[in-house]
């Protein structure tokens, strides 16, 4: 019993006690096997051994066992097993090594081109990875990037992940191997197998995508005069140059590598078009186009290539070409740069004419190299009345945009419509070169055979230099007779027997006469009415008795009043300002209304004026001028119209009988409907027109309509 305890252990307890104390003896012998079990009672030295009873309350002593708490017999084994665990993963933890590969993106790449070394780490372990790179013989480090990544897996810890990309440029053809790729972790080290590249032949250190003409000029270009700063130049092949010759225009940057390394982006090189020529952009590389070595330092090229075509002899002046780029000043999140241009020198150009020794007379100003002309017909023979497709294809080098359409002379009988020209450019070694094809649509409208003659097209051969001509055989052209278009079905007997109708009869009836004095009559009336029209109205304006005799210049002015009511009837217009205009539309000439317009006002200022009448003899002789040239023009126009209406009379009496149509029934037997002329045993043509006489033999290329 403790020495707090009210009383004995109770009996269940002690009885519950006793196996567990068995049992730790038994496990405590197991354990160590010099120590023998001891009964109770007696003291077992050791930690939790039994001791002698401390507290006997009556003279009993307590219960044998250890004084600490009994565990459960579940939970001691777990713990003995999960420690031992634990203790084994961290010591395999702390001695896995880093796991590193290193590859590249291709194992074959030809000379001047990139490739990319991919470098990768990975560890369990927060100590610091070291990369120590090979020797990279025969490549040149374009740039460098290196990536850190923590990646949280399981109960394993983190997993460091480093990453280091290298873009390289191989300088020369051969097999290039990458050596092995060493990484340091503390006191262990790793490193990878090598790996082997195989580098084509190309040009060595320049890209392959600079044309060849361009990379020649690149190579024998003196290098820059320092190599610590940026340099920026033309390259031409000369100082001279043919009309019509390819110019090649190169813009060559030299940058320092180690400033090259640190540019924010790419330089941007810029190249301008001279003045009177025609420029085509050339094929460059968006990276660096070369490395040279320029006094013990390396320098990176960047190109922009540009070729010139000169439309006219003279001199040209090629601009300056321009080069920006930027610098960043710090590596903060807000990024800072300084931005440089620089610009370079313009270079003259003298452009030569061509030859004029030895020049074709058919020369059409074209400078090319081995053009070739081709001609293609669908359908080869063709038809009357269908239309032919035919291509003129122009094939070579040189300014291709710029080449005119060949001289073709058709046959007579063919009628060619132009269509619209393609176009397709194809460098070759360096030069412009291309196709250019002109589309036409010949319609022939005669049938035979036609020969087609030579077509020549004259040119200047650059490379031969001398004039040359690519030519197209004679050809000859079948062309058969047109398909006429014929009924589908024969037509149905005409119904005879219906009586004709009154207006037909009428009609005939009228022929030539009638239609004469239907045509001549009612104009000559109204000629008649308007006539005697105005001699009433000029008899109402005369007074009805003169008191006393008119003046020479009075009767003048009465007569000049009522032609001028005869040709304006109404009043107002004729007293207005607007007898001009009246007159101009009663058919007066412009400029003898206005004169009469301003002798009217003569005759009004000088009658009603505060001067009097002025000179009469004046203006009695200007008012005879004018009556006379109004009387002349409106009897002029009578005899006109009376002349017209009987050169129609003529010749409505010189062919009375084309003034009538023949009636639908003798065209239908005559076989104007198409098909029928073919039922009733004609010549099946199945046109509604006449038939056309045959032409004369010495037209062997018409075609001679069937006679009836």
């Amino acid at each position: 019993m403790e020495s707090r305890a009210r009383g004995p252990t109770p009996r269940r307890q002690q009885s519950e006690q006793a196996p567990t104390e068995r049992r730790w003896r038994e496990r405590t012998v197991g354990r160590r096997g010099h120590e023998r079990w001891r009964g109770p009672g007696r003291a077992q030295p050791g930690p939790g051994r039994t001791a002698a009873a401390l507290h006997r309350p009556r003279g009993a002593e307590d219960a044998p066992g250890s004084d600490r708490p009994d565990a459960a017999r579940g939970r001691a084994g777990r713990e003995r097993l999960v420690t031992p665990a634990l203790w084994l993963l961290l010591a395999l933890q702390s001695a896995a090594p880093p796991d590193v590969t290193a590859q590249v993106d291709r194992a074959r790449v030809p000379a001047g081109e990139e490739l990319t070394l991919t470098i990768r780490a990975r560890s369990r372990s927060a100590e610091p990875v070291v990369l120590a790179l090979p020797g990279l013989t025969g490549f040149t480090i374009v740039s460098s990037r290196e990536v850190m990544e923590v990646t949280l897996e399981g109960v394993g810890g983190p997993l460091r992940t480093m990453t280091r990309e290298l873009r390289l440029k191989t300088q020369r053809p051969g097999t290039l191997v990458i050596g092995s790729v060493r990484v340091r972790q503390g006191p262990r080290e790793i490193a990878t197998p090598p790996l082997t590249v195989t580098v084509d032949s190309a040009a060595t250190g320049l890209a392959t995508t600079v044309s060849p003409i361009a990379r020649r000029l690149i190579e024998a270009a003196p290098p820059p005069a320092h190599n610590d700063r940026v340099a920026l130049s033309l390259i031409l092949p000369g100082d001279s140059v043919l009309v019509g010759q390819q110019l090649d225009v190169i813009a060559a940057a030299w940058f320092p590598r180690e400033l090259r390394t640190r540019l924010a982006y790419l330089p941007i090189l810029s190249l301008q078009t001279a003045e009177g020529t025609w420029s085509y952009p050339g094929a460059v590389p968006t990276e660096v186009a070369a490395s040279r070595q320029v006094r013990g330092g390396w320098m990176d090229l960047f190109v922009a290539h540009q070729a010139l075509f000169p439309l006219a002899p003279g001199r040209i002046v090629i601009p300056p070409a321009s080069v920006v780029y930027a610098v960043p000043t710090g590596f903060s999140v807000f990024k800072r740069e300084e931005r440089y241009s620089l610009r370079s020198d313009t270079v003259p150009v003298t452009v030569l004419p061509l030859p004029a020794e030895h020049r074709p007379a058919d020369d059409q100003r074209v400078a090319a190299q081995g053009l070739a002309l081709d001609l293609g017909l669908d359908p080869p023979n063709g038809r009357v009345g269908e239309p032919i497709a035919m291509t003129a294809t122009v094939s070579g080098a040189g300014n291709v945009a710029l080449w005119p359409e060949p001289a073709i002379h058709w046959p007579r009988g063919f009628r060619p419509y132009p269509g619209e020209t393609g176009m397709r450019i194809t460098p070759r070694d360096g030069r412009i070169a291309g196709t250019k094809v002109f589309h036409y649509l010949v319609m022939p409208d005669s049938a035979g055979s036609f020969l087609l003659p030579e077509v020549r097209y004259s040119y200047y051969d650059l490379a031969a230099g001398s004039y040359r001509a690519a030519t197209v055989a004679p050809r000859v052209l079948a062309v058969a007779p047109g398909i006429e278009p014929r009924a589908a079905r024969a037509l149905p007997p005409l119904a005879r027997g219906r009586t004709p109708a009154w207006a037909d009869q009428l009609a005939r009836g009228l022929v030539p006469w009638g239609w004469l004095l239907l045509f001549v009559g009612p104009p000559l009336l109204v000629w008649l009415g308007r006539r005697r029209g105005a001699s009433a109205r000029v008899g109402e304006t005369a007074p009805p008795a003169a008191p006393a005799p008119l003046t020479r210049l009075g009767q003048l002015e009465r007569e000049f009043q009522a032609l001028l009511a005869s040709h304006v009837p109404d009043a107002p217009a004729r007293d207005g300002d607007g007898l001009a205009r009246a007159l101009r539309a009663a058919g007066v000439d412009s400029a003898v209304a206005d004169h009469v317009k301003r002798l009217r006002d003569r005759l009004r200022a000088s009658r009603y004026g505060p001067r009097g009448l002025g000179d009469a003899a004046e203006v009695a002789a200007e008012l005879e001028q004018v009556l006379r040239v109004l009387s002349g023009e409106t009897s002029g126009k009578g005899r006109r119209m009376v002349a017209v209406m009987v050169l129609v009379a003529l010749a409505a009496l010189g062919r009375p009988t084309a003034a009538q149509a023949p009636s639908a029934e003798a065209l239908y037997d005559a076989g104007a409907v198409p098909g029928r002329r073919g039922r009733q045993g004609d010549s099946g043509l199945g046109t509604s027109r006449p038939a056309r006489p045959a032409r004369p033999v010495s037209q062997p290329h018409r075609r001679a309509a069937p006679g009836p």
